[in-house]
C-alpha cells in the first residue's frame, strides 16, 4: 500500500499501483483494531460497496478480516454512500464501511469508515495508517458472523414515504445517474413516485463509466442533461455523483448552479419555518450567500471544507443544514445530517413546486456577484507552507484587508475576496475569487497571481490557468 491512499476523509487511490487488493485483508483488520480501541463492545458493521469492477472482491476481503477479528458482518449490498449513512442510523449495527471512490475515475477504489454515525478521518486516519504497518490486529477467540440485508428497499421505502406528498408530482426533469451506485437506488424510487416525467440518464450501474465521469460539477459532464434540457419540455436537470453524496442541478438554458447557490436557496426555504438557525457552508462559499442568510433571519457559520469537518460544525452549532460549494448539501431538518445527493434531489423537486418558480427564477433572485468557478492547480505540496505563509504576510499589510485562516487563507477587501487552500485530496491548491464588479475581479485575481506566481510556474503561467471557460 502506497502512503498517498491515506487521505484526509478516506482510504482512496488507484488499485493495483497505490491500493493494493490483497493487502486490503490486513488494512481492515487495523480498522477493526481501531474501532475495538475506540469502542470495546463494537458487534456489527454494516459493509455496503459501489459498483466499481474492483469492489466485489475488495468487498470479500473487507468481509473476511472483520469476520476473522471476531466483528459480525451485515452486508448491504450495492448501494450509494447515503444509504450506507441510512445503514449507520437506523440499524443496530455500530460501525459502517463503504467500499468507494465517490467521483473518482473508474481505476480507483477505497474505503469510507463511520464509527457509530461519525465519520472516521483526519488524524484517525493516519493512526490507522501506522496500525497496518505495524500489522495490528484483534486477537479474535471466536469468528464473527455474516449475513446479507440489503439496505435500497429499505431507504427507498422510507424515502417515499417522507415525500408522499411528491407521489405523482408533475416534476419534468431530466436526472443524470453517472453510471454510479445512484443507479442502485434512484430508478426504483422514480417507479415508486410515480414520477412519469422524470427521465434517467446513465442509470445502468457501470464501474467502467462509459459515458462520461461520474462528476457532475464538471460541466463536460453535463452535456447529455444539456443536450435533452434543450430538447424536451423538461424544466430542471440534476447530476449526481459516483457514490451519490452530491447533486448539481442544471437550469433550464444550460447553467449549472454551484453549491452555494443552491444552499441559499435550501436555507430560504427552511427559514420559513425555522428562524433564526444556524447554516454551515465552507470557506469556499460566496459572500452573497453570507449577507442573504443575515437577510433571511438566518445565522451564517463558516467551517473549513470537508465533509467531516461539516457534519461536526453542524452537530456544534445544532444547525438544520449545511453546505460546501463543491455541492455536497446536509440536511439535518427532516433527516440526518449526513450528505446525501438523492435526498437533496428530492429537496429540491419540492421547493421547485412549492415555489410555482423555475429554477432559473430563483437564481436570478439572489445578489448578484462576480464570482469565478473553483481552480485546482497542481503544485508541490512540499510548498503547502510557504505558499501560505507568503500569502498572509503579503495581505497583511494591506489597507481594509481582513484575513481568514480557518482553511488556507481567504482574504476579504469591501470589494470582494480570494481564497488559496491546499486541497485535502489531490496535490493541488484550490482557488476562489469574487468581487462586487468585473474590475474588481480583476484588481482581487492580479492581487493574488503577484504572490502565488513563484509556486505555480511563474505569474503569467499561473494567470492563464486562472481563465475561465
Amino acid at each position: 500500500m502506497n502512503d498517498i491512499i491515506f487521505r484526509e476523509y478516506d482510504i482512496r487511490g488507484k488499485v493495483g499501483h497505490e491500493l493494493v487488493v490483497d493487502d486490503v485483508y490486513d488494512l481492515t483488520r487495523a480498522i477493526a483494531y481501531f474501532m475495538h480501541t475506540k469502542n470495546k463492545d463494537i458487534k456489527t458493521i454494516a459493509v455496503g460497496m459501489d459498483g466499481r469492477t474492483h469492489s466485489p472482491v475488495i468487498k470479500e476481503h473487507v468481509c473476511r478480516a472483520l469476520i476473522d477479528s471476531g466483528i459480525n458482518v451485515e452486508f448491504i449490498g450495492l448501494c450509494p454512500s447515503p444509504a450506507l449513512y441510512f445503514a449507520v442510523h437506523t440499524r443496530p449495527v455500530d460501525a459502517g464501511l463503504m467500499i468507494t471512490a465517490s467521483h473518482n475515475p473508474k481505476e480507483y477504489n477505497g474505503i469510507k469508515m463511520c464509527l457509530g454515525s461519525a465519520s472516521v478521518w483526519g488524524k484517525e486516519i493516519q493512526i490507522i495508517k501506522s496500525l497496518f504497518r505495524e500489522h495490528a490486529h484483534i486477537d479474535a477467540h471466536h469468528k464473527g458472523s455474516y449475513t446479507e440485508n440489503l439496505i435500497v428497499p429499505e431507504y427507498i421505502t422510507w424515502l417515499a414515504d417522507h415525500f408522499s406528498h411528491l407521489k405523482k408530482a408533475p416534476i419534468k426533469a431530466v436526472v443524470d445517474l453517472g453510471n454510479g451506485a445512484a443507479g442502485a437506488a434512484v430508478p426504483q424510487l422514480v417507479r415508486i413516485m410515480s414520477w412519469e416525467h422524470v427521465q434517467l440518464l446513465c442509470e445502468e450501474v457501470d464501474g467502467n463509466y462509459p459515458n462520461h465521469e461520474a462528476d457532475p460539477t464538471v460541466l463536460a459532464n453535463m452535456q447529455d442533461v444539456k443536450q435533452v434540457l434543450q430538447n424536451s419540455d423538461a424544466t430542471v436537470g440534476v447530476g449526481i455523483d459516483g457514490d451519490a453524496d452530491r447533486m448539481t442541478p442544471m437550469t433550464k438554458d444550460g447553467r449549472l448552479i454551484s453549491g452555494d447557490q443552491l444552499l441559499a436557496l435550501f436555507a430560504r426555504y427552511i427559514a420559513q419555518e425555522h428562524p433564526g438557525t444556524h447554516v454551515v457552508f465552507d470557506v469556499k462559499a460566496s459572500a452573497a450567500l453570507i449577507s442573504d442568510l443575515k437577510k433571511h433571519g438566518l445565522i451564517p457559520h463558516m467551517s473549513p471544507s470537508g465533509h467531516a469537518i461539516i457534519k461536526n460544525e453542524m452537530r456544534a452549532k445544532h444547525a438544520l443544514l449545511a453546505g460546501e460549494l463543491s455541492c455536497h448539501f446536509f440536511f439535518a431538518d427532516r433527516y440526518f445530517g449526513y450528505d446525501d445527493a438523492i435526498y437533496a434531489m428530492m429537496r429540491l423537486f419540492e421547493m421547485l413546486l412549492a415555489s410555482g418558480k423555475t429554477l432559473e427564477e430563483l437564481v436570478d433572485a439572489l445578489p448578484r456577484m462576480f464570482s469565478t468557478r473553483e481552480y485546482r492547480i497542481p503544485y508541490n505540496p512540499a510548498d503547502k507552507d510557504a505558499l501560505l505563509r507568503d500569502v498572509r504576510t503579503t495581505f497583511e499589510k494591506h489597507a481594509n484587508a481582513e484575513i481568514i485562516a480557518i482553511d488556507g487563507i481567504r482574504v476579504t477587501w469591501p470589494y470582494g475576496w480570494g481564497l488559496v487552500r491546499a486541497s485535502n485530496t489531490q496535490p493541488v491548491v484550490s482557488l476562489r475569487f469574487e468581487a462586487m464588479s468585473e474590475h474588481d475581479l480583476k484588481r482581487v485575481k492580479d492581487d493574488f497571481m503577484q504572490v502565488l506566481g513563484k509556486y505555480l510556474g511563474g505569474e503569467s503561467a499561473c494567470a492563464k490557468q486562472l481563465q475561465d471557460n
